[in-house]
């Protein structure tokens, strides 16, 4: 039995799929692992069995797809012409069991760019919900901010910042090899992409707006 206040959701998308290692390391006692269509392929090919799979199965690798039916988890098929991404479906689900944490992989890279601009939209909705939300490859993580926080890293670890969906007031970037005060970051405003922490720790402070917080793993 998952504990409600702690438990998370690991969502594998069908872009670039994570290595067995990420999963290993972001999957806990109290974490549940769906699978979001052809995301399931990796996960046969690491022999990892998901708590759930879901999608319109249009991708998924029919060996993968006979492998987890003989698990006897459960199988949530949908129609191919559907109004949700896969991606969606499996956040619904994660919403439903109660996930205070979720965390999506296997929505960076590959070749759909849509898909990506998609993924970004699941941080929002899970910004909206005060989800704790993001996007994971075994390179970076991709946040989206809606308050000031403390972010910590290895010194010299590369991070960038966006706004996204309007301008952020009164950004400031403390502890940083290049630091910034009350600025108002507009979408598109490249002054903040790959900035550097000096130490373990850097401060972000903004009065209003949203910002996309990616961190490199490097």
């Amino acid at each position: 039995m998952y504990k409600i206040s702690t438990m998370k959701a690991i969502i594998i998308a069908g872009g670039t799929p994570p290595s067995k290692k990420l999963i290993t390391k972001e999957t806990t006692r109290s974490s549940i692992i769906i699978a979001a269509d052809s995301g399931a392929n990796c996960l046969w090919k690491y022999k990892i069995v998901p708590d759930y799979l879901i999608g319109d199965f249009d991708s998924i690798n029919s060996k993968a797809l006979n492998f987890l039916a003989n698990k006897n988890i459960p199988i949530e098929r949908y129609p191919c012409n559907k109004d949700l991404t896969d991606a969606q479906l499996a956040l619904k689900k994660s919403l439903q069991l109660k996930a205070k944490k979720i965390i999506f992989l296997g929505c960076l890279g590959g070749k759909r760019i849509d898909h990506l601009l998609g993924a970004l939209g699941l941080l929002v909705e899970c910004s909206n919900l005060n989800i704790d939300a993001s996007l994971k490859d075994d390179y970076q993580t991709v946040t989206l901010l809606k308050k000031s926080t403390t972010i910590y890293g290895k010194p010299r670890a590369i991070f960038s910042l966006q706004a996204y969906g309007g301008t952020v007031s009164k950004l400031s970037v403390i502890g940083s090899k290049y630091s910034l005060k009350n600025h108002s970051l507009k979408t598109g405003d490249v002054l903040t992409l790959s900035n550097e922490f000096q130490n373990k720790k850097v401060k972000i402070q903004f009065k209003s707006g949203k910002l996309l917080l990616i961190l490199m793993h490097y």
